[in-house]
Parts: C-alpha cells; structure tokens; sequence
C-alpha cells in the first residue's frame, strides 16, 4: 500500500490544477541508489503505460510497475516545508539504513 498524505495529495492537486494537467496521475520510479537504499524519483504523467498499474490515494493517482511496487509496501509519500525550503519526501519503512563502509561517493 502506498500512502499520499492529505498535505502532498493538496500540494500535488495545486501543481497539477497550475499545469491545466488535473486529470493527470504521478509515475514513481527508482532513479538509483545510495548506502541508504533507492532514490525515487516522481514524474506527472497523462496514463499508466502498459506495464503499470494504476492505485489512488488521497484523490492522487500513481502509476507503478509490479516490479516497484513489491518495494512500496508502507511506503508513504508527504510533503513538508523547513527553513530550507519545501518539497515532496517519502518514508519507506522497508529500507534499513547502512553505513558507508564500502566508500562509496554516493553517500558523500
């Protein structure tokens, strides 16, 4: 299951309603990974392509593959604004933070 909260349903509806695209959906995918994981990465698009499917949460649909979706399962997507600026941020409790021991420069 994954979970839009109603704060990113209500920032996703504004750009999309800005954008003329209401009836579109958000496509998650994994754009690579890191010590701590996948990155996701979130486009708009019109449909779901042949390979995904299509679930809505908070009014919001999103397209995903079968694939990413055996990765979602919890997965929960806000938004949330800081003194740093604001923007969309999500929570997988399947991922388990590890270290850097490796020396890889994606965790520097």
């Amino acid at each position: 299951m994954v979970l839009v909260t109603e704060r990113a349903a209500e920032e996703f509806k504004k750009t999309l309603k800005a954008e003329n695209k209401d009836e579109f959906g958000v496509k998650i995918y994994v754009s690579g990974a890191g010590c701590h994981g996948p990155n996701y990465g979130m486009a708009v698009a019109e449909k779901a392509e042949d390979d995904e499917k299509v679930i809505t949460s908070n009014g919001i649909k999103l397209f995903l593959t079968e694939q990413i979706e055996a990765y979602l399962d919890g997965f929960e997507l806000d938004f949330v604004e800081t003194e740093y600026g604001a923007g969309f941020t999500v929570y997988n409790p399947n991922e388990t933070a590890s270290s850097c021991d490796s020396g890889c420069s994606s965790c520097h």
